[in-house]
């Protein structure tokens, strides 16, 4: 692990799951205010 070496498949993995628990917190945030203001279409 201390070579330095660009792991390009570890970065991909690392940048996906960032993108994952940023869309689950906006998310989550937006059901959040979306419940507490219904809107009946």
């Amino acid at each position: 692990m201390s070579d330095l070496k660009f792991d390009g498949a570890f970065f991909a993995e690392s940048l996906v799951i960032v993108i994952l628990v940023a869309l689950f917190i906006f998310g989550s945030s937006e059901i959040e205010t979306l419940s507490a203001t219904p809107t009946r279409d």
